[in-house]
């Protein structure tokens, strides 16, 4: 018959507590216990100073919970016995499972029989005897540790870490090994004298993470051993040596510190190898993100790198940098904005001297309602200024905004938009719109050769009228039409003075930008004269979560003033026809495509793209297709097709595959094919890629990658177990 005692004895519940110490539990939590609950089939006082528990003994102490065959007490030698097989557990952080247990000396003293002991579901470590020294420590003899599901069939674990004596330190979560032995597949491939792993409740620890080994043609065989520093609850550094059989020395760094209104994150490479040898090379970043107080942000993202191939070389290979800091400020109806920006190119074909590659803007945009006349109103005002090293010499024949000469070395504009738009539903379900704009620019250039003039300020004016009439037809199954036709004319003025264009000269036609005023990205140039834009989407919904829609558009001019080059979609007094599609499916597929046709029906641009992901595999692929434009700088018609893909072969087994295909030159530019094994305690990352061709450098490379993961340990999850009988 079970009874319950509540507080009867309450030294004997704290000598329960202090049983559940031999678990690596915190002293403090048993002691904060003041009361106890003891569950058994049997309670009773055997002496004077004796209580004994047995039959499906169970205590509780708050979250914690003891298991146990038979428990016994003695007050006056301070003794705690337990027989097993006994179960301590707190939650799913620690447990227990011992063939007994005795406490003496106080109850500050124990010793735990035959025990393993659990971690965060994870980590396990098997003692012939598990002896609790004090309320920090806890010794074990004769370890094993592993993070692996063992079972009848397998009783060999995939990994297993071997020791004499491991501590565990309960007040940092350590756990600390003794003439360590590490076996892969029960052999033995690694002695350490010494060895030091996170309790796997423990998120951030120093010391050394999971190296990486690395082949490729530049640096041979290479290892990569990263070194993680605790500095604060705020702050910690990564420091990662790199050595290979080349030559190669490299040490780069990670420095992270967070603070109450912000991030910072500081890193860098210093190296030394025999692509370029004889002489340092590296970079530098800085990144951070600030909130000043009243929706102020502060961002900034700095890189300075040592020469162009320095990044590739080491696995971060950008062709474009970006160095910006901008200063932003958004409320209901303003945002406001300060940026200093620098563009650098990697390229080996780009001179970083004669790019417009420093750049200052401040813009302030602001939007508010009219009241009486209706509609929105908006204030844009900009300052920019652009600057190269030297001027140069630009194209030998004039193109649209770029004529032949010197390039400016500077250029200062001042640009302020205002713009009004009302919105009205007319009779027969009619959409109807009405615009005005002005843009005020004044230009300043420097060092243009007589070419442009030095100073100009630009008027610009439209006008907009905008029409779109939405049919919806819903069907019984619950799939809805909508089609939408939409006319727009804007009149601009013919007029348009000669001015560089630096930031505009490669403008998009696309479904967003379509019904747009302006479809220059920047205010170099703006889009002018008499223009219709003329369009119709149909959008189809479906009751079982997929849609698609297609639209089919076209800009119509009074003149052809010159504005866009023949390359581009938006040449001529007629643009190309632009039909764009996407589908969106249930079950992962996504499909969008965007095209250009001439009024021949012939191609002239396109891009599709492909992403699905369902179980057991993913694949993204894309086609892009560009004529030649020497106005963008194309020398040649670019056309690629990209492939990215996995495939869970089985359970454990994950296979992936990679291109990048140049179609013009029928010739790979990029293969890459990986395998990755995981299962409940191990990964194994295996990759080769090859580059046949990089922007920042001459010739091919070939990498070869190889990472191993211990899972359970180091801040490595284990993946969920399954049960033994589906085990391979």
């Amino acid at each position: 018959m079970t009874r319950r005692l509540r507080a009867c004895a309450l030294r004997a519940w704290l000598g329960l507590g202090l049983a559940v110490l031999l678990a690596a539990l915190p002293l403090a939590r048993a002691q904060a216990q003041d009361m106890a609950t003891l569950l058994a089939d049997r309670v009773f006082i055997d002496s004077a100073s004796r209580l004994i528990a047995e039959g499906n003994v169970e205590a509780l102490f708050g979250t914690t919970r003891l298991q146990a065959r038979r428990v016994s007490y003695d007050r006056t030698t301070d003794q705690l016995v337990i027989e097993g097989p006994l179960v301590i557990s707190d939650g799913a952080d620690v447990v227990i499972l011992a063939d007994g247990a005795e406490l003496s000396d106080g109850l500050q003293r124990g010793l735990i029989r035959s025990a393993r002991v659990v971690f965060d579901q994870q980590l396990q470590i098997a003692a012939a005897r598990v002896e609790r020294l004090d309320e920090r420590f806890t010794e074990m003899t004769s370890v094993v540790a592993s993070s692996c599901e063992i079972c009848a069939e397998r009783p060999t674990p995939l990994w297993e870490i071997r020791a004499r004596r491991v501590v565990h330190d309960e007040e940092n979560l350590q756990v600390h090994f003794e003439n360590a032995q590490l076996r892969l597949f029960g052999l033995p491939v690694l002695y350490v004298p010494r060895l030091r792993v996170p309790d796997p409740r423990l998120t951030r620890a120093t010391g050394f993470l999971a190296p990486r080994f690395s082949f490729d043609t530049g640096h041979g065989l290479g290892l990569r051993a990263p070194y993680f520093i605790v500095l604060g609850t705020d702050r910690d550094l990564l420091l990662t040596p790199f050595v290979a059989t080349r030559g190669t020395r490299a040490l780069e760094l990670r420095y992270r510190q967070a603070f109450a209104t912000g991030r910072l994150e500081l890193g860098g490479l210093v190296a030394r190898d025999a692509i370029r040898p004889d002489r340092n090379r590296g970079f530098a970043q800085a990144s951070g993100d600030f909130a000043l107080g009243r929706g102020t942000q502060l961002r900034f993202n700095l890189i300075a790198p040592s020469d162009r191939g320095v990044l590739e070389d080491y696995g971060r290979g950008e062709p474009r940098l970006t160095s910006d800091i901008t200063l932003e400020r958004i409320t209901r109806d303003t945002r406001a904005r300060a940026q200093l920006l620098q563009f650098r190119s990697l390229r080996l074909r780009d001179t970083n001297a004669e790019l417009p590659n420093q750049v200052g803007q401040a813009v302030i945009e602001h939007r508010r309602d009219v009241p009486g006349l209706g509609g929105v109103a908006g204030l844009r005002l900009e300052a920019h200024v652009h600057r190269r090293s030297r001027a140069f010499v630009g194209l030998p024949e004039p193109l649209p905004g770029f004529g032949a000469g010197p390039r400016p070395r500077q250029t200062e504009r001042v640009s302020l938009d205002l713009d009004w738009r009302r919105d009205a539903i007319l009779p027969g379900g009619v959409l109807g719109a009405g615009a005005l704009h002005l843009g005020l620019d004044h230009i300043r250039l420097s060092d243009t050769g007589g070419v442009f003039d030095r100073a100009v300020t630009r008027v610009t004016p439209n006008v907009m009228a905008e029409l779109r009439w939405p049919l919806v037809r819903r069907h019984a199954d619950g799939v809805s039409h909508v089609i939408e036709p939409v006319a727009q004319v804007i009149w601009g003025r013919d007029r348009r003075p000669d001015l560089p264009n630096e930031a505009s000269r490669m403008p998009e036609l696309d479904e967003g930008n379509l019904f747009s005023l302006d479809r220059f990205a920047g205010r170099d140039i703006r889009e002018a004269g008499l223009r219709g834009n003329l369009g119709i989407s149909w959008t189809r919904h479906d009751p079982d979560g997929w849609s698609s829609r297609l639209t089919l558009g076209r800009v119509w001019r009074g003149a052809d003033l010159g504005q866009f080059s023949d390359a581009t979609p938006l040449a001529g007094r007629q643009s190309d026809w632009l039909v764009a599609v996407s589908v969106d499916m249930a079950d992962g597929l996504s499909l969008s495509n965007r095209s250009h046709f001439d009024d021949g029906l012939a191609l002239q641009r396109t891009g599709l793209e492909l992403d699905w992901t369902a179980p057991g595999y993913t694949i993204s692929t894309s086609y892009m297709r560009i004529l030649r434009n020497d106005f963008e700088a194309r020398s040649g018609t670019a056309s690629e097709w990209s492939f990215e893909g996995s495939r869970e072969i089985t359970d454990l087994w994950t296979g992936q595959i990679g291109w990048r295909y140049d179609v013009t030159q029928q010739q790979l530019a990029r293969a890459q094919v990986g395998l990755t094994y995981q299962n409940d305690c191990l990964r194994v990352e295996m990759g080769v890629e090859r580059r046949f061709d990089a922007a920042s450098s001459t010739g091919g490379r070939t990498s070869f990658g190889l990472n191993l993961d211990l899972l359970g340990i180091g801040g490595n999850p284990t993946r969920a177990r399954r049960a033994c009988a589906d085990q391979p």
